[in-house]
């Protein structure tokens, strides 16, 4: 057990490993890339999915983590994917499309289109809407946020041109609110709306000003009523949706010696505990479980096993206690809780 206090906010670190039972990797996939990374990773009931530079999404049976399909459409990099419904994958391209998969088929059944690049998406949570953000800055000067009616063969419903002035790295959804999202940036910024009427102006409700650009940002708590960010800088964020600022951790790299950045959070709706995941550039994660000026080091995943380069890609299921980690090392792992 360690103890750590530093000055802002007066953070206390320190270790809690009971909090999770121990995780052990079950199965390494070397994709044999020569210099392509793992990008993303998801699953379903079905698949372990993951995305790799090379652009190609790869779909593993999730019993025997054996390569099921590929699927291949888009022609530039693809910046995200995401699984809804179970059913569908939706991925987004640098080439300015969002494809909706159908995982029954392995098929494309709708496509929605733009001009510029597309760095990040989400659909909300009726399936009404799809809500896409773009990027490349120098070349197509000041993003867009793109709404799309889903229903309507991709029907365009509106644009907003003035709310961030750089790429747009995130968007999501809330989970019970159809009209409601919150965008970041790397202008710094991390935007909540409520686009109900379409108004640019008037749908902004609030503004969180992280300081640098921010590279994750997302929900959580038992209501998604709070909301984190964290930075290019390593900063780590939590804040309400009104904007208020809940706790400033700092840098994350200040928790321990062994984190070399942040990778993202993740929220456990069953205990409602809420936890940063930060990674090195060994390979290691670690998961670290977070209170307000509070944080406790949990577990760390770690080779032999795992990654032996920085991880980027994680996706963690709470409900099995399964994890699967995607690495600039070309391989993907999966990592099982001992219950």
């Amino acid at each position: 057990i360690f103890l750590l206090l530093f000055k802002k906010n007066m953070i206390q670190v320190d270790a809690n490993p009971e909090l999770l039972p121990p995780f052990q990797p079950i199965q390494a996939i070397d994709f044999g890339f020569q210099d392509d990374y793992v990008l993303e990773v998801a699953t379903n009931s079905q698949y372990a999915i993951a995305s790799a530079s090379d652009k190609i999404i790869r779909l593993y049976d999730l019993t025997t983590l054996q390569l099921a399909t590929t699927l291949k459409a888009q022609e530039k990099a693809i910046n995200k994917i995401k699984v809804y419904n179970d059913q569908y994958l939706l991925s987004a391209s640098a080439d300015g499309t969002l494809l909706r998969w159908d995982l029954r088929t392995a098929q494309p059944i709708q496509t929605f289109r733009h001009d510029k690049p597309i760095t990040t998406f989400d659909i909300n949570c009726n399936d009404t809407m799809v809500v896409m953000g773009t990027g490349d800055f120098d070349l197509y000067g000041c993003p867009d946020i793109l709404f799309y009616d889903t229903r309507q063969t991709a029907q365009f419903l509106s644009r907003f041109e003035e709310s961030h002035n750089d790429d747009i790295t995130e968007i999501q959804c809330h989970p019970t609110l159809p009209s409601h999202l919150i965008t970041s940036s790397a202008d710094g910024l991390v935007n909540y709306y409520d686009v109900t009427d379409f108004d640019e102006q008037e749908a902004l409700i609030s503004v969180v000003n992280a300081g640098s650009a921010v590279q994750k940002a997302g929900f959580f708590g038992p209501d998604c009523e709070y909301v984190y960010s964290l930075t290019g800088n390593e900063t780590f964020l939590l804040h309400t949706l009104e904007g208020d600022l809940i706790c400033d951790y700092g840098d994350v790299r200040q928790f321990d010696e062994s984190i070399g950045y942040a990778i993202d959070c993740s929220y456990d709706k069953e205990t409602q505990r809420f936890y940063l995941i930060t990674g090195n550039i060994d390979g290691d994660v670690q998961l670290l479980h977070v209170n307000v000026n509070h944080v406790q080091h949990c577990q760390t995943l770690k080779a032999p096993g795992g990654h032996s380069d920085i991880v980027r890609a994680f996706h963690w299921n709470h409900s099995t206690q399964s994890i699967l980690t995607g690495g600039e090392d070309g391989r993907m792992c999966a990592w099982q809780a001992n219950l």
